[in-house]
């Protein structure tokens, strides 16, 4: 069924492709309004999660934090919602963007994206963990304590620190899916490991400057942001290789066998 599925969409016709490119932005755009106007009313509740990792740290969080000016609340509200619907919409939006690609992709490219969908999404909800629980925490007691040291009261507005937890949280949560943009690449021929491993260096450089546009602007966030991502590239190098063996071991074994 899935051959002849994927058969089917390699003989439409260019309009139908558009129609259904059509119909799935669609989809996406309804789900994530649908997203949104819920997320919009529990807006208080996402922002009390939010307010965890800085209580934490400190007694009373609300010390820390104020709004300066009159439209404050309202583009927090707003600021809220759109991520608090990106998250909840995303597992319905991966399954469109699926039911979209994999019909016109061969056998074998399907059975290596199929997964990624999957651990995709635990890769990235694992980064955001350990961001919320341990990242976080840890980087804001340091700019706690370097205010201390400079004897500074730290008062933020609501709407840097909003900004701050969340560009973290969804720049660590992309850090955690680079082994699997690598693996996948190498299972697709698209790379080789050894190419993998040989750049090294230059995956560094990248790490760093990856991070210094993903992370927060400040020194400390982008060093924290630099090191699990090269942390995460050496884990993808030694991912690619042990793919690249098994992949070969069944090439193999499938020539052995004719």
């Amino acid at each position: 069924m899935q051959g002849t599925k994927s058969n089917d969409s390699a003989t439409k016709p260019m309009v139908e492709h558009l129609e259904d490119l059509r119909r799935t932005l669609i989809r996406i755009a309804v789900t994530l309004l649908i997203s949104f106007n819920l997320c919009l009313v529990f807006a208080n509740r996402i922002l009390f999660f939010l307010e965890v990792p800085l209580c934490r740290v400190v007694q009373n969080p609300k010390d820390c934090l104020q709004s300066l000016n009159v439209t404050d609340s309202f583009v927090l509200a707003m600021t809220l919602s759109f991520y608090g619907a990106v998250i909840l919409a995303m597992p319905v939006v991966l399954y469109y963007i699926a039911d979209f690609i994999l019909p016109a992709l061969k056998p074998n490219e399907r059975e290596s994206i199929l997964p990624s969908f999957v651990f995709g999404a635990l890769l990235f909800i694992a980064g955001v963990v350990v961001c919320y629980y341990v990242m976080i925490p840890q980087t804001l007691k340091a700019f706690i304590k370097y205010s201390a040291w400079l004897e500074i009261k730290p008062q933020w507005t609501v709407s840097s620190y909003i900004s701050f937890v969340t560009q973290f949280m969804l720049a660590v949560g992309l850090t955690f899916e680079v082994p699997l943009v690598i693996l996948l690449l190498v299972r697709l021929g698209v790379v080789r490991a050894s190419t993998v491993a040989r750049s090294r260096k230059i995956m560094i450089a990248v790490a760093v400057i990856l991070a210094a546009i993903l992370s927060p602007p400040d020194p400390l966030s982008m060093v924290v942001m630099a090191v699990p991502l090269i942390m995460m590239f050496e884990v993808a190098v030694w991912l690619a290789k042990f793919a690249e063996k098994r992949m070969r071991s069944r090439q193999q074994g499938s020539r052995d066998f004719e």
